[in-house]
């Protein structure tokens, strides 16, 4: 995996280039972080790549990050031109590199989510309030659902310091914090509602073995974003063709596959002002992000 992730880095690190025709760049990236084995996630992307350049007759390649992080460093750097970002990680490319806010996702027929506690069902961990001395994994410091809805809803609604009151650490993505909590890695974790059932193939007791034990606030879902360098036009295209994906099976399918979503809806930066406003009241902690 990590030689696909440096093959893929390396493939894609140059931008770009906009051609004479109508402002098109010669070549269209698309960029996501995996929630799953990137392999996969690759095949996946495959027919998606495809309707996207029939529709914007545009080369369409994909690029695949390790960490939200990495992800907003790509569309600012233009590695990217346009990406599926998390909540948090959205509002963060926009404060650094002044996005477009395209569309976010849909699943099961709504356009926000929340994060979720989940401990080992026989740990003696009842609640979220009981996570006090205890080892919690975050996901990523760029995750909305994974780590900034999380600290503060510990922090705002229950009492608790994460940095004070137990022991944190970062598993590196959603699944990989369900995996780390069913190991007995560590006591509890935070994913997105219902990570779980990322592992559940390869461990199919998951549902048995990880229980809920609370849930964060509400956060509006994922979203697709698209850097300033692009023109107003193509920009607006984009966001066509994925408001139009979705209406066969077929297409449902592939974006069950590629995004557990079955389509999009247009959003505007201020729905995400939900975000920034949890974002004001930690960030000194996440000021080195």
């Amino acid at each position: 995996m990590i030689f696909l992730v440096l093959t893929l880095l390396i493939t894609f690190a140059a931008p770009a280039y906009v051609s004479a025709d109508n402002h098109k760049p010669e070549k269209l990236v698309l960029g996501m972080v995996p929630s799953r084995e990137a392999s996969k996630l690759v095949n996946d992307l495959e027919p998606l790549a495809d309707i996207l350049t029939e529709e914007l007759g545009v080369e369409v390649d994909h690029y695949i990050s390790t960490s939200y992080t990495g992800l907003i460093e790509a569309i600012g750097t233009g590695k990217i031109d346009i990406g599926l970002f998390g909540p948090f990680a959205m509002v963060l490319a926009d404060q650094r590199h002044d996005v477009n806010f395209l569309v976010n996702t849909v699943r099961y027929g709504a356009s926000k989510y929340r994060g979720q506690f989940m401990a080992q069902s026989d740990s003696g961990i009842e609640g979220v309030e009981d996570l006090e001395g205890n080892t919690l994994a975050f996901t990523d410091p760029a995750s909305t659902s994974g780590y900034l809805f999380p600290y503060v809803y510990l922090k705002n609604e229950v009492g608790l310091d994460p940095e004070k009151d137990m022991t944190t650490t970062f598993a590196g993505g959603h699944d990989a914090a369900a995996l780390a909590l069913y190991n007995g890695d560590v006591d509890a974790a935070v994913t997105f509602e219902d990570a779980r059932g990322s592992i559940e193939e390869e461990h199919p007791d998951v549902m048995e073995k990880l229980k809920v034990i609370g849930y964060t606030n509400y956060i509006p879902n994922d979203g697709l974003i698209a850097r300033k360098g692009l023109s107003a036009e193509f920009t607006q295209k984009i966001e066509e063709v994925f408001l139009s994906i979705g209406n066969t099976d077929q297409e449902v399918e592939m974006l069950d596959d590629i995004f557990n979503a079955s389509g999009f809806e247009k959003v505007t930066s201020e729905d995400y002002d939900v975000v920034r406003e949890t974002y004001e009241e930690m960030k000194d902690q996440i000021e080195g992000l």
